[in-house]
């Protein structure tokens, strides 16, 4: 569960403008239930990307899984070449809450520190030498998918996520355009189809791991021109459909 919840986050976080800040909220469902509220607030500035988002499970899936996460990342950037500086995240579950923090020196992962219900682990972040330039952090990895949708009105990418010990393939394709209309927004969206692809034993989630497609809707803001998810669907899960739409979002120059 937690797995769908940091991607959701992370896919949320993904599409903003140069010299933007951009707040978006976003409610999720999954078969007939409620499952988790986002908050979001991101920023593309010159040479610099700082993304946080924060989540919340909600309904039958609150009372079953009760989770609230915050996570962050920042560097810099040109085009397509990410530099992250810091990468972390503080949950709390029914049990236990965690923190983590993934460091990095030029770009290089360097040392994972984690805390867990007050028990601290440091370690040297697991870097597979051959995979050093194509690889990132979960949340900046859609922060090149970012770059993409607003220069090139494309979301093709091929690229693995690393969390400081193991790595996932994103697999992203463009499928065309289509006009949508939500509860909240309508429009020609831009339309992309995720794979995510599990490496050396890495855990996806029960939600996730799956193999199936999760599809974005993505449209512009009338104001600034600024991209934004304004759909996330998976048709199976083990508990039905899931569907996430924007409800509101502000764009400040």
């Amino acid at each position: 569960m937690k797995r769908i919840l940091i991607f959701l986050a992370a896919l949320t976080t993904a599409f903003a403008a140069e010299a933007l800040e951009v707040t978006q909220n976003m409610q999720t469902t999954i078969g007939i239930f409620d499952a988790c509220e986002q908050s979001l607030t991101y920023k593309f500035v010159g040479n610099k990307y700082d993304m946080k988002t924060r989540l919340t499970t909600t309904g039958t899936f609150g009372k079953l899984y009760p989770f609230t996460g915050a996570y962050h990342a920042y560097g810099t950037y040109n085009k397509d070449k990410f530099v992250p500086e810091d990468y972390g995240y503080e949950v709390q579950s029914r049990r236990h809450h965690r923190t983590k923090q993934l460091t990095y020196k030029d770009g290089v992962p360097q040392t994972r520190i984690k805390v867990r219900d007050g028990r601290v682990l440091e370690e040297p972040a697991l870097v597979e030498l051959d995979r050093l330039d194509d690889s990132i952090d979960l949340l900046s990895l859609f922060g090149v998918l970012t770059e993409q949708v607003v220069r090139a009105d494309t979301c093709d990418l091929h690229r693995y996520s690393f969390n400081g010990k193991k790595y996932s393939l994103s697999d992203m394709k463009t499928v065309g355009h289509e006009d949508i209309k939500t509860p909240y927004f309508a429009g020609n969206a831009l339309k992309c189809e995720y794979m995510l692809e599990i490496q050396n034993g890495a855990s996806a989630g029960f939600l996730l791991n799956q193999k199936v497609p999760i599809y974005l809707w993505i449209l512009r803001d009338k104001t600034a021109n600024a991209p934004f998810v304004a759909k996330v669907e998976a048709e199976k899960t083990p508990f039905g459909k899931l569907e996430s739409y924007t409800t509101s979002i502000e764009v400040k120059k």
